[in-house]
C-alpha cells in the first residue's frame, strides 16, 4: 500500500487554472465565476478583495493577464473574465470590509512608499494587527495611480479597504537611508519607493530582493524591481506574507519564482461559444454574467473526475479517496477503528480507466485491489459483498457444471474452447453452436469449461485465488497445454495477469481466421454501436474481429464517441451487490453513450445493458441467430439451471455421454410469485436459498404466525447473510409472499415459544 500512497505525491489535484496561474492575485477564478453564475456578486466580490485588496483598482487595470492562457483563444474568444470582474465590483452592494476585533500583534513594520505596492503590502499587515507606519515623501497616497485612472475611483478604494484599519501615515516624508530609522524600533521595512525609487542595498541580493539589517528584515518589491501596476500592487501582498514569515521565524524566506501550471484542460468540453456582447453600458446584464460564466471550461487536472466514475459517483478528488483507503486498511486491534472506505473500496469496476486517464499514472484501481487484500487479511471485508459471486464461482467450478475433456476419441488437443462460466449461465447456445462450429472446423478442439477465478481475485481473497488459478493451471496441463480459445475479454485479461505461460487467444479472431461463413446474411437498415468491454481495451485484434464479423453478418456500425475510452459496463468488480446505485449509475451512462442499437461481445456487458432495457445483442446472436435484443434476461436461479443443462446437453450431444449427477431439487412444493422473483434477482437470492430457510422453518418450528395475512415468517444465516422468507401455506404448497435479506447476524435463542431448539437442524 505505500508504494501506492507514494505515487500520489505527484497528483496534480491542487494545480491551479491556467488562468488563476496567470493571474498576479492567483485569485480563485473557479469560486469567482461559480458565485457569478449563482448572481451571488457580494460573495463573488469578497473572492475578488481577498485576492486583490483593492478590487475596484485591479477591476479598472487589469490588463487580462489570464486572456492570454485561456484554451478558448485559438477557438472563439477568451473567457471575458476582466469585465465578469468589473460586472462584479459595480453590482455588488455590500463592498465594506468585515470589521475583525483580532488583538494586536508583536511587530512594527515600516513601510517606505504610499504607492500602490507599499499600500497592498500595509493593508494586509493591518488587517493582521501588526503595527504599521507609512512614509511617503510626497503629500498624497496612491503613487502612479494618479496618472492611471480617475482619482474619484482608487481613493474611494483605498478609503474603503482601510475602514477599520489603524496605521501611521506620515506624508511629505523622505526616507533617506535606514539609519534614520533605526532608534523607531522597526522589526521589519518594506522598501516600496517605485519605478527608478532608491533601493537601499536591496535589489541584486543573491536570495531576493532581501536582507537583514541588524534585527530588522528589509524586503523591496513592487515597480522598484521592474513590475508593472498589478504585479506591483501583488507584490506588496505577497511580501506581506515574507514579512509575516521573519517576525514569527526570523527567516528570510523571499517569494520565489512561480512553477507554471500542470493542470489540464478537458479537451471534451471545448466546443465552439462565442464571446457574450456586454449590453449594460459596457458591462453585464445578470443573464449575459451567468452566460460569459458558463463559458469557461473550468481548467483543472480532473481527467480523475471526467473518466473516472468512482471518483465522478462519489463526487471525491482521488487523494481524500488515498487517505480514506489507508485509514480503512490500517491494522487495529480497536473496536472503533474507523473503516470510512469500505463501501468504496468495494465500488470500483477495476476497469483501469483512471491509470489510463491519468497523467502521472496514479494506479488507484491497483490500490483499490490491494486494499481488498488487507482486508480479507486483517477480516474486515463484508462477507456479504462477494460472497454470492464466490458461491457462483463454486457451482460453476463444480461436478454439475465444469467440463474438463479433450475431443471425441482425443487424448490431448492442440485447442481447447474456454467459453467462461457467464456465456453459457446465459444462454447455453452460446456455448454449443460456436463449440460445435470449432469442432466443424479442427475435430481435436477440446473444452474447458470453468470460472477463470477472477471473483476470487476482485474478493481479494488471494488464497482462494491462488488455488483456482494452480487448479486452472492443472486442467490445462491435463489436456496437453492447448491454446486456450477464450469467449470473454475479462478472462483473457485475467490469464495474462495470472497464468501468462497459456497461450490464448479470441474466439472471434478464430472465427475470423477460421474462415466462419454465415448460413443467411440479412441486411438491416438499423444502426449499431459495437460497445468494447473495459478487459478489452486496446486490444486491436480483438475489437477489429467483432467489427469485421458484425459488419459481415449485414449490419451497419457506427462508432460510440469515446471509443473505446468509456469505461466499465457497471458489472467489474461485481459492485452490484456492495453498491447497486453505483452500479445502476454506471449503466446508465454507458448507456446513454449513444440511441444505436450495442453490440457487445462480453455476455455481462450485454446482461447489464439488457437490465436497463438498452437495445442490445451480443455478437454471436448475429452470427449463430442465437437470441434477439427482445429475448428475456435469466435470473440467478435460471443461469444454474442453464449451467446444469449446458453441461448435460454437451456430453450428451458430444460425447454420447449420460450426466451422472445434478444438483439435488428441493424437497417441498416452493410456488414463488413472479415479483418475487424479480426481487429475488436483484437481492442475488438463490430459489435453494429460500427453499432452504422454508424447510429449516418446518423443521424447526422457528417461525412467526401473522393471524390476519394467515402467513408464516422464518430467517436461517446463510454465510454472510440472513436470508428472511414470508410465505403462506395450501396443502403441500408453499408460496413465498416476500424475501428480504441483511448483513446482521442474529444470535440464536436457546428457547424458542417455551421450547428447547436446536440451532443446527
Amino acid at each position: 500500500m505505500e508504494k501506492y500512497f507514494k505515487q500520489f505525491e505527484s497528483c496534480r489535484q491542487s494545480e491551479k487554472p491556467f488562468c488563476t496561474d496567470a493571474c498576479p492575485f492567483h485569485l480563485d477564478v473557479l469560486d469567482f465565476q461559480e458565485k457569478i453564475s449563482r448572481k451571488s456578486y457580494n460573495a463573488a466580490y469578497r473572492t475578488y478583495r481577498n485576492a486583490v485588496a483593492f478590487p475596484d483598482i485591479v477591476a479598472e487595470l487589469c490588463p487580462e493577464y489570464c486572456a492570454a492562457k485561456c484554451p478558448r483563444k485559438d477557438l472563439d474568444q477568451s473567457v471575458q473574465l476582466n469585465l465578469l470582474e468589473r460586472t462584479c465590483v459595480n453590482k455588488a452592494v455590500k463592498k465594506d470590509p468585515t470589521d475583525y476585533n483580532l488583538p494586536a500583534k508583536k511587530g512594527k513594520i515600516g513601510i517606505i512608499g504610499a504607492g500602490i505596492s507599499g499600500l497592498a503590502c500595509a493593508l494586509r499587515l493591518c488587517s493582521k494587527k501588526f503595527n504599521v507606519t507609512i512614509f511617503e515623501k510626497t503629500d498624497k497616497l496612491g503613487g502612479q495611480l494618479w496618472n492611471l485612472m480617475p482619482q474619484e475611483i482608487f481613493l474611494k478604494d483605498i478609503e474603503r479597504q482601510f475602514k477599520h484599519e489603524n496605521y501611521t501615515l506620515q506624508l511629505n516624508t523622505s526616507v533617506d537611508d535606514i539609519e534614520q530609522l533605526k532608534d523607531q524600533g522597526f522589526d521589519a521595512l518594506y522598501v516600496a519607493t517605485g519605478k527608478n525609487g532608491f533601493d537601499f542595498g536591496t535589489l541584486n541580493r543573491e536570495k531576493g530582493q532581501c536582507y537583514i539589517n541588524g534585527d530588522t528584515g528589509v524586503f523591496a518589491g513592487g515597480s522598484l524591481t521592474g513590475k508593472d501596476p498589478m504585479f506591483a500592487l501583488a507584490d506588496g501582498l505577497s511580501m506581506a506574507w515574507a514579512i509575516e514569515v521573519w517576525l514569527s521565524t526570523g527567516k528570510l524566506e523571499y517569494p520565489g519564482k512561480r512553477q507554471p501550471s500542470k493542470a489540464v484542460s478537458n479537451q471534451d468540453k471545448l466546443w465552439r461559444l462565442e464571446a457574450v456582447i456586454p449590453t449594460d453600458n459596457g458591462l453585464f446584464t445578470d443573464e449575459e454574467a451567468v452566460e460569459e460564466a458558463a463559458r469557461c471550461i473550468r481548467c483543472q487536472c480532473d481527467a480523475c473526475k471526467t473518466y473516472c466514475d468512482l471518483c465522478d459517483f462519489f463526487n471525491k478528488w482521488p487523494l481524500q479517496m488515498r487517505d480514506e483507503i489507508m485509514t480503512t486498511v490500517m491494522s487495529s486491534e480497536s473496536m472503533i477503528h474507523k473503516t470510512p472506505a469500505i463501501r468504496l473500496i468495494n465500488t470500483c469496476t477495476q476497469c483501469g480507466l483512471f491509470e489510463e486517464a491519468c497523467p502521472e499514472d496514479i494506479e488507484l484501481s491497483d490500490m483499490i485491489k490491494e486494499a481488498r487484500k488487507r482486508l480479507h487479511k486483517l477480516n474486515k471485508m463484508p462477507g456479504a459483498y462477494h460472497q454470492f459471486w464466490l458461491r457462483d464461482m463454486a457451482f460453476a467450478n463444480s461436478k454439475f457444471a465444469a467440463v474438463k475433456k479433450t475431443a471425441p476419441g482425443e487424448k490431448q488437443c492442440n485447442y481447447a474452447f474456454f467459453p467462461g462460466c457467464h456465456l453459457g449461465a446465459a444462454d447455453p447456445e452460446y456455448v454449443i453452436e460456436p463449440y460445435k462450429w470449432l469442432l466443424s472446423k479442427k475435430p481435436q478442439t477440446g473444452l474447458l469449461l470453468r470460472c477463470c477465478s477472477v471473483p476470487a481475485d476482485w474478493a481479494g481473497n488471494e488464497a482462494l485465488h491462488g488455488e483456482e488459478i494452480q487448479s486452472l493451471r492443472e486442467d490445462w496441463q491435463a489436456l496437453g497445454e492447448p491454446v486456450l480459445i477464450m469467449a470473454c475479454p475479462t478472462c483473457i485479461r485475467n490469464f495474462a495477469e495470472y497464468l501468462p505461460e497459456i497461450q490464448t487467444v479470441s474466439l472471434y479472431e478464430v472465427l475470423e481466421q477460421w474462415k466462419f461463413e454465415q448460413k443467411s446474411v440479412k441486411k438491416t437498415k438499423k444502426i449499431y454501436s459495437v460497445f468494447d468491454p473495459c478487459s478489452a481495451r486496446h486490444i486491436d485484434p480483438i475489437q477489429q474481429a467483432v467489427r469485421r464479423l458484425a459488419e459481415q453478418s449485414g449490419v451497419t456500425l457506427e462508432e460510440l464517441p469515446k471509443g473505446d475510452q468509456h469505461g466499465c459496463c457497471g458489472y467489474g468488480g461485481h459492485v452490484s451487490i456492495a453498491n447497486p446505485k453505483f452500479a445502476e449509475h454506471v449503466a446508465k451512462k454507458r448507456s446513454a453513450l449513444s440511441d444505436n442499437l450495442y453490440i457487445a461481445y462480453c455476455i455481462n456487458c450485454r446482461d447489464v445493458f439488457k437490465g436497463e432495457n438498452k437495445p442490445v445483442v451480443h455478437v454471436l446472436d448475429l452470427l449463430f441467430n442465437i437470441n434477439t435484443q427482445e429475448s428475456v434476461l435469466p435470473d440467478v436461479t435460471q443461469r444454474r439451471e442453464n449451467r446444469v443443462r449446458l453441461k448435460e446437453t454437451l456430453l450428451s450431444e458430444i460425447w454420447g455421454e449420460k450426466m451422472e449427477s445434478k444438483p439435488e431439487k428441493c424437497k417441498l412444493n416452493i410456488v414463488i410469485r413472479p415479483e418475487i422473483k424479480e426481487k429475488m434477482n436483484t437481492l442475488k437470492l438463490l430459489k435453494e436459498d429460500v427453499c432452504n430457510v422454508v424447510e429449516y422453518s418446518q423443521k424447526s418450528n422457528r417461525r412467526t404466525f401473522d393471524p390476519q395475512k394467515k402467513t408464516y415468517l422464518c430467517y436461517r444465516e446463510i454465510g454472510h447473510i440472513t436470508c428472511w422468507v414470508e410465505y403462506c401455506q395450501a396443502g403441500d404448497a408453499f408460496e413465498v409472499v416476500n424475501v428480504y435479506s441483511h448483513r446482521m447476524k442474529i444470535e440464536l435463542e436457546a428457547v424458542w415459544n417455551g421450547k428447547k431448539t436446536e440451532a443446527d437442524l
